[in-house]
């Protein structure tokens, strides 16, 4: 709003500090969410909110989001969706904070390359389940640092948090949703 503001009033100085301040809001905002999320399961107090939505609509808009991310480290998104069906039912809000936080992961350490984002449908006793498969042409973690990825506050060593930033608790929010409705596999 104050953005738009200072455009009309012709004070375009004013809209790079107000565009930084509205990212700093923002990532405050994720900040907050994401400890209120990892307190919550720690708990056992998350619950899933099941519907049917579109798979498709939602992945649209994962994309638009994460497009400025894939820009600020020239990268590249390779998009393969292989769908029956574009309806599915699950909780739209984990799903979408997961993949935003696999593909945010992916995007953040990775620099002029590919990240390759796969959706498929399989069945399993007759039963439909979707594989979401992040790749990414990134600085890649050692044995050790892939066998505390999805630990909370945990991040590959103290000079990737200086250099990439972050909590540490993305991939294990993402990790406890896919718990949490039933699949997971690294």
């Amino acid at each position: 709003m104050l953005i738009e503001e200072a455009e009309d009033l012709d004070s375009e100085e004013l809209v790079p500090d107000l565009d930084k301040i509205l990212r700093s809001g923002k990532s405050l905002l994720a900040l907050i969410n994401d400890l209120l999320d990892i307190s919550k399961i720690e708990a056992g107090k998350m619950e899933l909110y099941l519907e049917t939505f579109n798979l498709k609509e939602l992945i649209a808009g994962i994309l638009d989001t994460i497009s400025p991310l894939l820009k600020n480290n020239n990268n590249k998104l390779e998009v393969e969706i292989s769908l029956e069906s574009e309806e599915v039912y699950g909780d739209l809000i984990k799903l979408r904070q997961g993949i935003l936080n696999l593909l945010s992961n992916a995007s953040k350490f990775t620099k002029d390359g590919i990240i390759s984002f796969i959706v498929e449908e399989f069945k399993v006793d007759e039963k439909d389940w979707l594989s979401f498969q992040v790749k990414d042409t990134g600085i890649g973690l050692t044995e050790e640092q892939m066998s505390k990825l999805f630990q909370p506050f945990t991040q590959a060593d103290s000079s990737t948090t200086r250099k990439y930033g972050g909590t540490g608790l993305g991939l294990a929010i993402t990790r406890k949703f896919c718990q949490m409705m039933g699949g997971i596999s690294i």
